[in-house]
């Protein structure tokens, strides 16, 4: 079996997050959505059917024979429907493709079982206690943890499962709501108290004292401190200081500065307005809980302060006092005093310089997908004249 994950027209709804990646590649839970579909189903080979400028990153397989929505999280029924599908028969919710079978004749089969799609970048932290559960339960399924140090102490009856070289010392875990899972050589610092469902991806570090409270899931070389409540990092980021973050979605190589602080509630507790790029405006999220969505490699600077539900494009560097607007645009550079244009030669010049202490290389193809989103995002840069500033 070959699959190919393909963005659909409803892809803009979940930027920033999928401006520098195709939908299947964000990470829900513990695994990516691609990478829970191929846990399951076994192929072969895959890929991506996304937008012209990420295709050299995320390139598509050849004749695959399965296409399956990016945006769609896997479950029981689907993967029984998708099993029974025949050559040319599209699986279908409404006017919704969830899974396509190539080949002719073409016939669309209704699916009536439940699914879940991510339609906005806030959907990541509001399906990561089951998907935190899900992942665990394929990834840890016949296989045995490494043994916690005995001045960890456990409560609660969920499983806690540490694979080869994580570490935890002197700290509490509560796994009475959910799981814990530690990824490769990820490290719980001492004095650290977790509540689960909670995940840290290989690599990833909970510095010292550190407060996580579950559903929250951390990708893969994430440094996390200070506290946090329903996050979700896609990888290669930090927010390493004191400060509070919670109902969250970060991107990767993203940056929060000490003593930073993000509003998930508003005063009058009224549903939560967020931005959408797909319409241009703020759309009601029907979340009283909604913190910070941040695309990749954005930045803020020490004691920086978001309102609730703030949206911070790719590559934005934040800073100063005051609140920022509550969409900050991608390429954005000051804070609440205004904004200029991050140039792209600048923003690629410090990626090449933050990739490397990750062993990632800033190459001529990330250089170019973040061309293209900073072409792609020019209409928010309402600042800019006609020389670009």
């Amino acid at each position: 079996m070959q699959i190919n994950f393909f963005d659909d027209g409803q892809i803009e709804h979940l930027f920033p997050l999928t401006l520098t990646r195709p939908a299947a590649d964000l990470r829900c839970g513990i695994n990516t959505v691609a990478e829970k579909w191929t846990a399951l189903l076994k192929p072969s080979s895959w890929g991506f059917e996304t937008r012209a400028y990420l295709t050299v990153k995320f390139p598509a397989t050849e004749n695959a024979d399965l296409r399956i929505n990016g945006r769609l999280l896997p479950n029981e029924e689907l993967i029984k429907a998708i099993a029974a599908l025949q050559p040319g028969q599209t699986l279908t919710a409404g006017e919704t493709i969830l899974a396509e079978k190539t080949g002719n004749p073409a016939q669309n089969m209704d699916f009536n079982g439940s699914y879940t799609l991510l339609n906005r970048p806030y959907d990541i932290f509001l399906q990561a206690g089951t998907e935190i559960k899900r992942d665990m339960a394929t990834l840890t399924a016949g296989r045995s943890s490494q043994q916690l140090h005995a001045s960890v102490q456990v409560i609660g009856e969920h499983p806690v499962f540490m694979e080869e070289g994580a570490k935890a010392y002197a700290c509490v875990i509560n796994a009475s709501n959910g799981p814990v899972y530690l990824g490769r050589n990820a490290e719980i610092m001492e004095g650290c108290l977790v509540r689960g469902p909670f995940a840290m991806g290989e690599g990833s570090v909970l510095k010292m004292g550190a407060k996580v409270y579950g559903p929250t899931a951390l990708g893969p070389y994430c440094f996390v401190g200070g506290e946090v409540n329903n996050i979700c990092m896609q990888g290669y980021s930090n927010k390493g200081h004191d400060g509070f973050l919670g109902n969250a979605v970060l991107g990767e190589w993203c940056n929060i500065g000490a003593d930073s602080n993000c509003s998930n509630l508003k005063n009058n507790y009224e549903d939560v307005k967020v931005w959408n790029y797909s319409n241009g405006r703020f759309d009601r999220s029907g979340q009283q809980f909604c913190g910070l969505i941040m695309g990749d490699h954005s930045k803020c600077g020490i004691n920086t302060m978001f309102n609730t539900g703030t949206v911070v494009g790719v590559s934005a560097n934040i800073f100063g006092a005051g609140f920022p607007r509550q969409f900050v645009p991608d390429f954005a550079w000051g804070g609440a005093s205004g904004f200029i244009t991050y140039k792209p030669d600048a923003a690629c010049k410090t990626a090449s310089l933050v990739m490397p202490r990750r062993k990632k290389e800033f190459d001529e193809t990330e250089k170019a997908i973040m061309e293209a989103v900073f072409s792609l995002t020019s209409e928010w840069r309402n600042w800019e004249g006609n020389d670009g500033k």
